[in-house]
């Protein structure tokens, strides 16, 4: 396997074409575990809070990862309430050619490191290969305890970053 360089940069708002291009490719790839349909145009509908990651006032982060100077991905991420204690991965996507080689792994690890305090995440309850890369990224990066959740569908996990 290659040796991977990877990094985290936060999005620009000339990023917000980037993220919505891959939106497109991280819902396409959730079909598998959803329903979402593809829309009359060949573009599935982007999700409800999209816009509200680009405000200047917003406490939602973009970032856009690279793997040896190639975008690999994004991150996005939210705080869960007003004293900026609680985040949210809301949402992370990595294309399929990067998958299996460590960019994943080192790009959450760089977030979690970076971003100290209790964290929120979820995957849908169905998508057994995601629920097993986060255990492993939840175990390197935690204490240790982890509260689990199941809800609508989705496995919730919060735990706290060494």
């Amino acid at each position: 396997m290659q040796q991977m360089n990877v990094a985290i940069m936060k999005a620009a708002l000339s990023d917000r074409t980037l993220i919505e291009n891959l939106l497109q490719l991280y819902v396409y790839d959730f079909t598998e575990y959803t329903a979402a349909s593809i829309g009359e145009n060949g573009v599935y509908q982007i999700m409800p809070d999209f816009e509200s990651y680009w405000s200047d006032e917003s406490s939602q982060q973009s970032y856009v990862i690279k793997a040896n100077v190639e975008i690999a991905g994004f991150i996005m991420t939210k705080e869960k309430d007003e004293t900026a204690k609680d985040h949210v991965l809301s949402h992370f996507f990595i294309l399929r050619k990067f998958r299996r080689m460590g960019v994943g792994r080192k790009a959450t690890i760089s977030l979690f490191k970076g971003t100290k305090g209790v964290w929120e995440l979820c995957q849908l309850e169905d998508n057994i290969p995601a629920q097993k890369f986060w255990d492993q990224i939840i175990k390197e990066v935690s204490y240790g305890e982890v509260k689990n959740k199941i809800e609508n569908g989705r496995r919730y996990q919060n735990f706290i970053c060494k």
